[in-house]
């Protein structure tokens, strides 16, 4: 029930949940006419017991029906929420997993310029911000239209001066309410940029709270935040003003309207000149005239939330897909190598990191790429995780029978620098590449990875918790995890990056050789600089200047 759109706008979000809204106003506009009789037959009972000299037995019809239209209004009333509000949880849902793939299809690369509290807090407060906008502020502008225009035809057959007053003051409330609007904008839009930077300070506190300590600077960083916090608190306090301002302006022009009415009716009252049914449904139609228009003001600002935050949320949905999209299904044929077909690639226009670059990563071989820092060692390991598109060449996969793979990539597995690990046991850690896997595999991708001995000595063995990031575990239990957890995928092509570094000689060994156990029957590509790895590698390749030559070819180039 929800269209598909590839406009990311608020009206082009509005077009997709139309059936929900139209609903919604549907069942609000139904509500409206029921309020309306059911006024009109509390008019009428009043009347007739007041100045008709009827009995309480003889109104009991009548007052079947107002009961009737009370409680239809009131579940037609809970309807139109529900559907507004079902429309819109289903539209932030799907626009969170749209963001999610998109930025999924941007990747790594694509999201350096974006800090990562910017994002976060467009992913959670941004997209929370637009529900009330959906549920709430479109249903009411809609019934603003509907519900004042049922009252003025009602009162217009009724007396035309209360006609008059409603029509005149009705329309002016909206063009103050405007114009308190730009001002409530501009403060807004500075709530939400303050909210963005608080964000991005905080996560960037946390995340050097060890260096921040080292260095004596944890009070300043929790002294700037708390400034942050205060500005926003502040800045919330503004807006807080501005809609009572707005509530103010509302009630001021809807007390006068009102009381402008009472006037006249009680005049003329007084003079014989009207009856009271008439001038009792006229008193009752004209606060109702304004409900709506008050439901509206206390929803103005979702419409100014919803547009600060779809600043952030449309600069996210406009960073273009730099990540290569691949098939999620492994290859089952085994690939024979990997080439690299006169490579280029680059982060901006012109301006090339690799050119022209001729390789082959072959399997059952440990291939080992060295160079300095900035050289193009983390392009070329982009371009084969498909995390960077290349601006020229390609990069082939082929199989035992020469067969030619274009979602190769789904048969790579990867172990950064720093590897991930969450917060639980080693066994669900290691289950995050295959969550269906049993005890006795993950035993065995252990015993690969050389860490079965010491996952057995933990206290629990693989029920033991390690903690966010392996706190309990040393750098080279963390690598030796992480070697285990990408097997368990059991991957084609092994990506590993620097996976020795920062290690004792030990535990390096170990690191060294279980990778090197790995790549028997793998295409098994590592980044390194020193250490125990270069021993075991069979093709070393150097980057040099956006260039990739092997370093025998090197030496004789030298010599």
């Amino acid at each position: 029930m929800m269209q598909s759109s590839g406009n990311k706008t608020l009206a082009g979000f509005t077009r997709r949940i139309s059936l929900w809204l139209g609903v919604a106003v549907l069942l609000g506009g139904v509500g409206a006419v029921l309020l309306v009789l059911q006024l009109t037959v509390f008019a009428r009972i009043v009347a007739d017991l007041a100045f008709g000299q009827h009995a309480l037995v003889a109104e009991m019809p009548a007052l079947k029906w107002l009961v009737f239209f009370l409680v239809a209004r009131g579940l037609l009333q809970w309807a139109a929420d529900m559907a507004a509000t079902q429309g819109s949880l289903r539209l932030i849902s799907s626009l969170r997993s749209e963001l999610l793939q998109h930025l999924f299809n941007v990747g790594p690369v694509g999201m350096a310029s974006h800090t990562t509290g910017e994002t976060v807090t467009a992913l959670d407060a941004g997209l929370e911000g637009l529900e009330p906008y959906f549920a709430q502020y479109i249903p009411r502008a809609a019934m603003m239209v509907v519900l004042p225009f049922m009252i003025l035809v009602t009162v217009l057959p009724l007396d035309g001066w209360s006609f008059l007053i409603l029509a005149c003051t009705g329309p002016l409330i909206p063009v103050f309410m405007a114009l308190v609007g730009y001002r409530a904008q501009a403060i807004m839009d500075r709530q939400w940029t303050q909210l963005l930077l608080l964000g991005s300070s905080f996560l960037d506190a946390l995340q050097g709270m060890t260096s921040l300590r080292l260095f004596g600077r944890a009070r300043d960083a929790v002294a700037a935040v708390a400034g942050m916090a205060d500005e926003y608190r502040c800045t919330t306090m503004s807006v807080m003003k501005v809609a009572f301002l707005t509530s103010a302006v509302l009630e001021f022009f809807a007390s006068l309207s009102i009381a402008l009415v009472a006037v006249v009716f009680g005049a003329r009252l007084l003079e014989g000149r009207a009856d009271f049914q008439s001038a009792f449904l006229v008193l009752l139609l004209a606060p109702e005239y304004f409900m709506p228009l008050r439901a509206f003001s206390a929803s103005y600002h979702a419409r100014q939330n919803a547009t600060a935050a779809m600043a952030g949320i449309s600069k996210l949905f406009a960073l273009p897909s730099v990540a290569t999209c691949h098939s999620n299904q492994p290859i089952t044929e085994p690939l024979v190598s990997v080439r690299c077909e006169n490579l280029s690639a680059g982060y901006e226009a012109n301006r090339p990191v690799l050119s022209n670059v001729n390789c082959t990563f072959a399997r059952g071989t440990l291939s080992l790429i060295m160079g300095e820092s900035g050289a193009g060692k983390t392009t070329l390991v982009r371009l084969l995780l498909g995390l960077l598109s290349p601006v020229a060449g390609r990069i082939v996969a082929e199989d035992v029978h020469g067969a030619i793979h274009a979602h190769w990539q789904s048969s790579i597995g990867w172990v950064p620098q720093r590897p991930c690990l969450i917060h639980g046991t080693v066994a669900e850690n290691l289950r995050l590449a295959n969550p269906q896997a049993d005890i006795e595999s993950l035993r065995n991708v252990a015993r690969q990875a050389d860490a079965l001995s010491f996952i057995e000595a933990l206290p629990q063995g693989f029920d033991t918790p390690i903690g966010e990031r392996g706190v309990c575990l040393s750098g080279g239990q963390v690598q030796r995890l992480a070697l285990a957890r990408v097997l368990l995928r059991n991957p084609q092509i092994l990506i590993l990056d620097e996976p020795t570094a920062h290690l004792d000689p030990v535990s390096e060994q170990c690191v060294a050789a279980a990778i090197a156990r790995a790549a028997l029957n793998r295409i098994v590509i590592v980044i390194a600089h020193r250490g125990a790895i270069i021993n075991y590698a069979r093709q070393v390749l150097r980057v040099h200047k956006g260039q990739v030559c092997s370093v025998p070819e090197m030496l004789e180039h030298a010599a």
